[in-house]
């Protein structure tokens, strides 16, 4: 065993039980030098961050924009272990959802998802799972699916009308995500990893590992609202929308374009979806087989350097100062710029179709994510059009929870 491995091992880094006390590491101290995350020619910290006065205190409000199919059969663990970034064996008897990416054969991003175990009876009596992804592409991850059943025992189904998503946050949120036993005699009864609200249970769901201000992500018939206590308030679902976006959160194919994505660049390594170098909870797994595209995911992240990410930014006018910290304009008048658009160093650039430095993806009111260089995030003089004669500046904030690395691997 290599002297690394032995360290991982010492701090029992992996393959422990959850209840047990150990000894806990800082996560740059945990790898050797060529798999620490560094951010290319500079150095990058985070700014100072303030939550959005609308998003404080407990919220919760249905997920827009998203699709459900439901996978069945007794070989269905296997057959999407082979298919997706994550583990599924971590979630092959039960339990809370995890994140996860399809890739294509070359290691680009197809589909984000989470899959949820569809928690049946008292203990999970055989495979069943919903793999959510954007509703716009529900129908061609289904047929990537199909491509590789062969004679798996598997079936593939929609079950978007069957169900909705919500989002649910707030201070201490996870406390509301049941993980120890509850001297309850119906409490007994329910699978590892259930939610226990007010008034009703949700078996389906999983703590938002993408961030650590994304809450809980529950999947509830159509017909239902979650039963929470009276302390939560229900916002529109675009206010989902805003929240991920600031905070540094891609989702669906505004963010990720199919087969042109690459998941580091996408911070799947920092979001708890990536592969067998899996980093959730401060833990590493080893334990993923290979998957379509595994090899140039693994390779990218060996060599330790990811030049571009997605990040969120603010759109300003020219006339406006430049903005300090991320902050949501809901009264705004900026016409926002489609997915894809370029970010240019220059007016000069932008006038010739230069190549740009970024890409913007989802945007909301005055801010967006975009996929951008990271040696350009400290810049202030970023230029954007929208398509329609306007041109605005961008800025690029860095999300406060990313790790606080730099160029040097320290």
């Amino acid at each position: 065993m290599s002297s690394w491995r032995k360290v991982l091992t010492r701090y029992h880094v992996y393959g422990l039980d959850s209840n047990l006390k150990t000894k806990r590491l800082p996560l740059h101290c945990l790898y050797p030098r060529a798999l620490q995350r560094t951010f290319g020619s500079t150095h990058v910290f985070s700014q100072e961050w303030q939550e959005d006065e609308l998003h404080k205190g407990y919220r919760y409000t249905q997920v827009p924009s998203r699709g459900l199919i439901e996978v069945i059969g007794e070989d269905s663990v296997k057959f999407l272990q082979g298919l997706i970034t994550n583990h599924m064996p971590r979630i092959s008897s039960g339990g809370e959802g995890f994140y996860a990416a399809f890739l294509n054969p070359v290691g680009r991003v197809l589909y984000d998802t989470f899959i949820y175990p569809k928690n049946l009876g008292d203990a999970f009596p055989h495979p069943n799972f919903l793999v959510e992804c954007d509703s716009r592409i529900l129908k061609d991850l289904a047929k990537h699916m199909e491509k590789y059943l062969l004679r798996s025992k598997v079936s593939i189904v929609d079950a978007s009308t069957k169900y909705r998503i919500w989002n649910l946050w707030g201070s201490n949120i996870s406390n509301l995500w049941w993980q120890h036993q509850i001297p309850n005699k119906t409490a007994i009864k329910l699978p590892a990893g259930s939610l226990i609200l007010k008034e009703s249970i949700s078996d389906i769901g999983c703590r938002d590992s993408r961030c650590p201000y994304m809450g809980l992500r529950l999947v509830l018939p159509f017909d239902k609202s979650p039963s929470v206590p009276a302390s939560f308030s229900e916002l529109p679902s675009e206010e989902y929308v805003t929240r991920r976006i600031f905070h540094g959160v891609p989702e669906g194919i505004d963010d990720f374009e199919p087969g042109t994505s690459l998941p580091l660049q996408s911070n799947f390594d920092y979001m708890g979806g990536t592969n067998g170098i899996f980093i959730v909870d401060e833990k590493v797994d080893w334990r993923k087989g290979c998957y379509i595209g595994q090899e140039l995911t693994f390779r990218t992240y060996y060599i330790g350097v990811t030049r571009k990410r997605i990040v969120p930014v603010q759109l300003y006018r020219d006339d406006q100062e430049l903005p300090t910290q991320l902050k949501v304009d809901r009264k705004t008048t900026i016409k926002l710029p489609p997915p894809s658009s370029g970010i240019y160093t220059s007016i000069e650039n932008l006038s010739k179709q230069g190549r740009p430095v970024g890409n913007i993806g989802s945007a909301q009111y005055n801010i967006a994510l975009a996929l951008i260089t990271l040696d350009k995030v400290q810049e202030n003089d970023l230029f954007v059009a929208n398509g329609r004669g306007d041109v605005y500046r961008v800025k690029p904030f860095i999300p406060d929870w990313w790790p606080k690395v730099n160029d040097k691997g320290g």
